[in-house]
């Protein structure tokens, strides 16, 4: 029986026909039938996971051999986290950077709590034939609404025929699985027409080796898997540059190098930005001049203002001020926890703006005895060195 298509292209979520077509596709998975779903990567089948006629229908269709496990889909990483319920620093870094989006990471999943134990032990051999579990992400609208609206667990895998190529368009799953898949929702090509870049982490670690290099490269994926240190004043021009420029030379003094290869040869992201800074403004002349009597360097400095994006891409935020915290906190609730004010004792970090050279030296004094005190606790180290150092 040839599949039934819905076209998805050039419609809006405004468009009531989109979210008929979401229902459509929910009702078609939690019926047991084959939906092959749009990703940003290649377009995938998608079947219910704790249905094993449904696992079998799959594992037929595609011709696939048992012994390579289903990725299971999710839509973030509150459902993620019901399967993985202990993921590693690094782990939890890298979802929290990359989902969604174009990487499967594979992680250890055995644990009691673990949801993965509510599927039957007939579909769990599919999905964890030993201790891991694949999860993605998929960076598609549509595709993250069907996810979000099930209220069951979802495998996905390639929709092509088992060794074949990927398909990165309706027509192509078409020609390779017409007549064995239930339901197509076709929204044009693919925009990445490469599979997901997929990472192993050896069993509650740090530690990961990369099982294939898909759309992400392996430079871009070690990227993402360091940690990030934000620092946030108003401006972005005089505190939080300078409390940059002190933490690259603290930690450059720590490790024995020197402020300029921090990043390189320790594996950490140095940042600032300001709640209400504008894009392209220098370091203020004072913070150069200060900076450049510690034997550090400001020259090349441009501001850049807080942004989402920014928040949940930093590991740990230091901010300013208690005001500061609070702006950014307002911004998005839900990283209230990895936001801290240097000098939280004595109220922050004083603004030096318009003050003297004096006034500045006194403010970079300040922020380098916080930084000292901050970067020899055990939550620095073990949120900061975890599998790098």
């Amino acid at each position: 029986m040839t599949a039934r298509i819905i076209q998805l292209s050039n419609q809006d979520f405004d468009d009531p026909a989109i979210h008929t077509a979401i229902d459509t596709a929910v009702n078609a998975l939690q019926n047991g039938e084959l939906v092959v779903l749009p990703t940003e990567t290649v377009y995938g089948i998608a079947v219910r996971a704790d249905d094993q006629n449904a696992i079998e229908h799959l594992l037929a269709a595609k011709n696939r051999s048992e012994k390579n496990p289903f990725t299971l889909a999710f839509s973030g990483i509150a459902q993620i986290l019901k399967f993985v319920p202990q993921m590693s620093v690094t782990a939890e870094r890298l979802a929290r950077r990359c989902f969604p989006g174009p990487i499967t990471l594979v992680m250890n999943a055995d644990l009691p709590e673990s949801a993965i134990f509510s599927l039957p032990p007939e579909v769990r051999r599919y999905i964890m034939p030993e201790d891991s579990i694949g999860i993605r992400v998929p960076q598609n609208e549509f595709t993250l609404e069907v996810l979000r609206k099930a209220d069951f667990p979802i495998a996905l895998t390639s929709a092509n025929l088992s060794g074949q190529v990927d398909s990165t368009s309706a027509s192509e799953v078409i020609q390779a699985l017409g007549d064995k898949v239930d339901l197509i929702f076709d929204d044009g090509d693919s925009p990445l027409k490469r599979p997901s870049s997929v990472l192993q982490f050896a069993k509650n670690s740090n530690i990961f080796r990369i099982l294939r290099t898909g759309a992400v490269s392996k430079e871009q994926l070690e990227r993402f898997a360091q940690p990030m240190i934000l620092f946030v004043c108003s401006g972005n021009t005089c505190r939080s540059p300078m409390a940059e420029a002190l933490a690259r030379g603290i930690l450059a003094k720590m490790h024995g190098t020197v402020p300029e290869k921090v990043e390189q040869e320790l594996g950490i992201q140095l940042l600032s930005a300001g709640t209400y800074a504008n894009d392209f403004s220098p370091a203020s002349s004072h913070a150069r001049t200060v900076m450049n009597a510690a034997g550090l360097s400001l020259a090349q400095h441009i501001s850049r203002p807080v942004t989402p994006e920014l928040l949940e891409y930093a590991d740990l935020i230091y901010a300013m001020t208690p005001a500061h915290c609070r702006q950014m906190a307002c911004m998005m609730p839900e990283i209230s926890h990895k936001i801290f004010t240097l000098a939280k004792n004595s109220g922050g970090i004083s603004d030096p703006y318009g003050g003297s050279v004096e006034v500045y030296e006194t403010c970079a004094r300040q922020i380098r005895e916080a930084l000292e005190s901050e970067f020899t606790s055990s939550d620095f180290k073990k949120i900061v060195f975890s599998g790098l150092i």
